[in-house]
């Protein structure tokens, strides 16, 4: 077996590895007691963080909704996304009723509390609804209303625009969402000479959904507070 990847808390450690078929696997294990909970676990989200998973999951949901549909493609890339989180009967019944109803989205946001949270919310947002390349007027109105629920920090907001595709930096500028983000002319000019370019691409719903997933497995390190200019 090849070492992939490692991820902990102070409550469990979880490493990922590649069995001799290629699949990925985990070992999960509570630091505490040292037992091992699982050690032939398909990659999944870590079991402690799966209540607060339904509920940004849910927010998400309501993102897609903004435009009025839910498109089968949407659909199909969400469940393909989250095959392998370990959610109870109840928490997928939930799941079922949002696709049908959403819950307010006011009454959504205040089930998230931690930072990491709100920044994948609103980067997964963003590209979730910007994917048809439209950005509708409800949608513009979703992530005002999440910005203003969050009330993020200025670098927050820096450090947001700056791990955005070129595609959705255009939506942010065009809009005038960037006064929104509390992100002013001046320091997107300084953001963007001093961030590499990179080729932008497509972003499909399929891959919206699975960047969702990959971001919120590695949130500790990816929304570190880092130096942009």
């Amino acid at each position: 077996m090849s070492h992939i990847s490692y991820f902990g808390n102070e409550e469990y450690s979880f490493t990922i590895t590649r069995d001799e078929k290629g699949r990925k696997i985990g070992k999960l294990v509570n630091i505490k007691t040292g037992d091992i909970l699982s050690d032939n676990m398909f990659q999944r989200v870590m079991p402690e963080n799966v209540p607060n998973l339904l509920n940004v999951a849910k927010v998400i949901i309501s993102a897609a909704w903004q435009d009025g549909k839910i498109l089968p493609s949407e659909r199909k890339a969400f469940d393909e996304a989250f095959k392998n989180v370990n959610f109870s009967h109840k928490q997928k019944k939930e799941i079922e009723k949002e696709f049908v109803d959403p819950t307010p989205i006011k009454k959504l946001i205040k089930n998230i509390k931690t930072r990491e949270e709100k920044l994948l919310i609103l980067e997964t947002s963003l590209l979730l609804v910007v994917a048809d390349n439209e950005f509708h007027p409800k949608e513009k109105t979703f992530i005002e209303t999440i910005v203003k629920e969050f009330d993020l920090d200025s670098h927050d907001f820096v450090l947001l625009y700056n791990i955005l595709p070129e595609r959705v930096k255009k939506y942010i500028v065009k809009e005038n969402i960037h006064e929104t983000l509390e992100i002013n002319a001046d320091e997107i000019r300084v953001v963007d000479k001093f961030t590499k370019k990179k080729k932008d691409k497509e972003v499909s719903h399929d891959q919206v959904y699975h960047h969702f997933i990959d971001s919120w497995k590695n949130r500790s390190t990816r929304y570190r507070r880092l130096s942009v200019y």
